[in-house]
């Protein structure tokens, strides 16, 4: 099989030759790998790896007062195009404001636009962002012959953006966005009916671009439950994404939608696939268990995930991280269903002969005669 058939095989719930593997790398951890296979090209270590096939693209944004401002991270330490403040802190396109720390691993949220609107008027005189004004048609007539070519190198294309949950509470705040929830649901159908105006505006646009896939990322569970109360998440969020995903798959009835949540959301599980959702990520072991989830839902869903980032992974031999992937294969993957995935982003506590180890046991791992 091509690695795009291979993909395509296993969302599909058909068997593939071997389970796709897929994976996030925190920039130290891709250094890592580079020097451990003796290469400088981050496309030939995912080769060596065995992750093939994935290709994601985007619709590049334009806002003039941005991009003016904007700038590479000063002392040329890894970093978005932002408007810096300093070397660790920068304000993104959403006049978000987040600071790295002193080793470049992780950053935190400083502020928002939104933190201390609380008042209706003020939300609806926010300068809510408009996809039309911030892309040009040759963009999309470029991205759809982009999108084209790729798949016939045999890619398995995929474009995505942020759940409105998340870039709500990143405006917001999220003690702000919480208590919106619970007690100022105006506030939220104001956030929210804009924020699912544009990221509903750039699906369509990806869908009639050609992509294969629409991811979700954001993060709505905790260790043990959801952020929020599942029944609010149902009235608010739901039929929002119901509308979403109808509009998309009216314009592609075969496009793949991929939820990425951490942490245990077992509770909307079936919601997800009701409106349409049909490839769910990380399933992170210590919170939802991939067997458990293959029982109930592995008609209907990919699993994109399983591995564990907190035990396994971090901690375990490179013989119990070829013992988790042969399992999780074996229960969750041999009638396809199943990309292998570890279950976050890889981090640099965790040894680069353990990555190998968790990639290279799926890959040797033949499904078909």
């Amino acid at each position: 099989m091509t690695p795009r058939q291979r993909i395509q095989a296993a969302l599909s719930h058909e068997i593939p030759d071997r389970t796709p593997t897929d994976g996030w790398f925190h920039p130290e951890v891709r250094e890592k790998l580079k020097a451990y296979f003796n290469l400088t090209e981050w496309d030939d270590v995912l080769l060596e790896l065995g992750v093939e096939g994935w290709k994601v693209v985007d619709i590049p944004l334009a806002d003039k007062k941005f991009d003016a401002a904007a700038t590479p991270r000063p002392g040329g330490k890894p970093g978005p195009v932002a408007i810096w403040y300093d070397e660790f802190t920068y304000e993104d396109r959403w006049g978000v404001i987040q600071q790295k720390d002193a080793d470049n691993r992780y950053e935190k949220r400083i502020s928002g636009p939104l933190d201390d609107m609380d008042e209706l008027e003020q939300l609806l005189q926010f300068p809510w962002p408009v996809l039309t004004e911030q892309v040009a048609p040759e963009t999309l007539t470029n991205l759809s012959r982009q999108i084209d070519q790729l798949k016939t190198e045999q890619k398995f294309v995929v474009g995505g953006f942020a759940n409105p949950f998340r870039t709500g509470w990143h405006l917001r705040g999220m003690d702000g966005f919480l208590g919106d929830y619970a007690a100022e649901p105006e506030m939220i159908d104001v956030i929210y009916d804009n924020l699912f105006a544009f990221y509903g505006d750039m699906a369509r646009e990806l869908a009639k671009a050609g992509v294969d896939m629409i991811n979700v990322i954001g993060d709505l569970g905790m260790q043990t439950g959801m952020m929020i109360n599942p029944d609010t998440w149902r009235n608010q969020d739901k039929p929002r994404w119901q509308k979403l995903l109808d509009g998309c798959r009216a314009i592609n009835p075969a496009l793949h939608f991929f939820f990425h949540s951490d942490g245990n959301i077992m509770a909307i599980v079936d919601d997800l696939i009701d409106v349409g959702f049909d490839v769910i990520n990380p399933i992170q072991p210590e919170c939802m268990d991939p067997r458990l989830v293959k029982q109930r839902w592995g008609n209907r869903i990919t699993i994109h995930g399983g591995i564990s980032m907190q035990q396994t992974l971090p901690f375990g031999s490179v013989e119990d991280v070829r013992r988790e992937v042969t399992e999780l294969i074996d229960h969750c993957g041999l009638d396809g269903g199943l990309v292998m995935f570890p279950s976050n982003v890889l981090q640099p506590d965790i040894p680069v002969e353990n990555i190998v180890a968790c990639f290279h046991a799926a890959r040797d791992k033949k499904l078909l005669a």
